[in-house]
């Protein structure tokens, strides 16, 4: 059985089925391990859309979710309401207090529950910096490290400090899960705030294969500036993607760019996308 991934959430729609569209990202696979959900949206569509989708949350084997934000585990409740007990692994700053500053103000923007409330429902946190492997097929990239010199963080984007203060967020738990398949390796990125090349850096450190048949997900371009995208696209060209699915934080218009660049080998990963790996 290949791996099979379906998109849950997103900010746009990509079937006529009804679907929901909403700030946030979400992804369920399918493999011969057993079935996974890749972070849980806002919270909004994602009843909806896994009906509409014919998909069964009740058989997942576990979640993994890419780092503590609304909009990836803002649906975290609903599931567990299905699901029951359940493993969910992230890493040990998943729960950091976390707001977003900017011009229109300051809002948070962390994961919307406490975690003891999520245990209760049955929630099982695995934490872990270092990466996990959770079938022979599914690896969790762990911390990843910043190593490019332009691949800056988002400002707007702080935590709280002891003293109550605000600083930028290192969003140290921002992690990806990486799909090995007969066609090469897959990456699914829930925002890759940690810098779409380092991601990539440290997915083929991790598995020591060099071909990249996918790459699908968040990619955070959308807040960066022209000189970053600029060498992002021609460091993206090093690594030869097969297929390249931009989805939710890439932004309309850069992800306008990349399908100008990558051509045939680029797709819109919106809610209702599905792709056998």
């Amino acid at each position: 059985m290949k791996p099979r991934l379906t998109i849950v959430c997103e900010n746009s729609i990509g079937r006529p089925l009804g679907l929901i569209g909403e700030h946030g990202f979400a992804c369920h696979l399918e493999t011969e391990h057993g079935n996974y959900l890749f972070d849980t949206g806002s919270g909004l569509g994602i009843m909806t859309n896994v009906k509409l989708l014919d998909l069964d949350l009740k058989d997942l084997r576990g979640i993994i979710l890419s780092h503590g934000h609304y909009d990836h585990a803002g649906g975290l409740k609903k599931v567990l309401e299905l699901t029951g007990p359940i493993d969910i692994y992230a890493h040990p700053k998943l729960f950091t207090p976390r707001f977003s500053n900017s011009n229109e103000g300051q809002r948070e923007i962390g994961v919307p529950f406490p975690q003891k409330e999520l245990e209760r429902m049955g929630a099982c946190f695995h934490f872990s910096k270092k990466p996990v492997e959770l079938t022979p097929e599914l690896v969790i990239s762990g911390e990843i490290p910043r190593t490019t010199d332009f691949e800056q963080g988002d400002s707007r984007l702080c935590c709280r400090d002891q003293d109550g203060s605000l600083s930028p967020d290192p969003l140290a738990d921002d992690l990806s899960l990486l799909i090995k398949t007969d066609n090469g390796l897959s990456v699914l990125l829930g925002c890759a705030h940690a810098g779409l090349i380092n991601t990539l850096k440290q997915t083929l450190n991790l598995t020591g294969m060099q071909d990249l048949h996918a790459v699908i997900g968040g990619t955070h371009l959308m807040f960066c500036d022209d000189s970053q995208f600029q060498q992002t696209l021609e460091q993206l060209d090093n690594y030869q993607i097969k297929k390249l699915g931009a989805a939710h934080c890439t932004g309309l218009p850069q992800a306008a760019k990349l399908a100008a660049h990558f051509g045939e080998r680029f797709f819109f990963a919106s809610a209702g996308c599905s792709l056998d790996l």
